[in-house]
């Protein structure tokens, strides 16, 4: 933007023109308020996906490595929100926020469908498949055992 930030001590301060302290004054708000701003990104997007608490920890993965996988293959930031305790037993679905370029952002809107609807994905489950088969009813007790 053209400014300074002087990130000393506590107070951060800003110098330079004014149009660019007003910009980079926003930057750093947006920067507290939602972790990420608008100016990292080129076509820059906000978008949601709405799941059901109980896909949270096949969003997450293990140790944060699936939505690690989506944030970094992606380039785009995931915010999960928090829930009360017991919001898994409830039907109530909630925004997963997603933000960075317009096309990706899309991309990670599929995954996140995938992974709720296949339990995974290529960018996070590399070299896992999934097959639907049709059975006649007859067969299912040979199946099912």
């Amino acid at each position: 933007t053209g400014a300074k930030i002087d990130t000393t001590g506590e107070i951060f301060t800003i110098t330079g023109p004014p149009a660019a302290v007003s910009q980079a004054e926003a930057a750093v708000l947006e920067l507290v308020e939602k972790g990420y701003c608008a100016m990292q990104y080129e076509d820059f997007s906000e978008n949601f996906v709405t799941v059901h608490p109980s896909c949270f920890p096949d969003l997450i993965g293990k140790q944060g490595c699936v939505i690690r996988e989506i944030k970094d293959k992606l380039g785009v930031e995931v915010s999960i929100p928090s829930t009360p305790a017991n919001a898994t037993q409830g039907s109530k679905k909630y925004r997963v926020g997603l933000a960075g370029s317009t096309a990706n952002v899309e991309k990670a809107k599929n995954v996140i469908n995938d992974i709720m609807m296949y339990g995974h994905a290529e960018i996070t489950h590399p070299g896992q498949v999934h097959e639907e088969l049709e059975v006649d009813p007859w067969a299912y007790k040979y199946i099912i055992g």
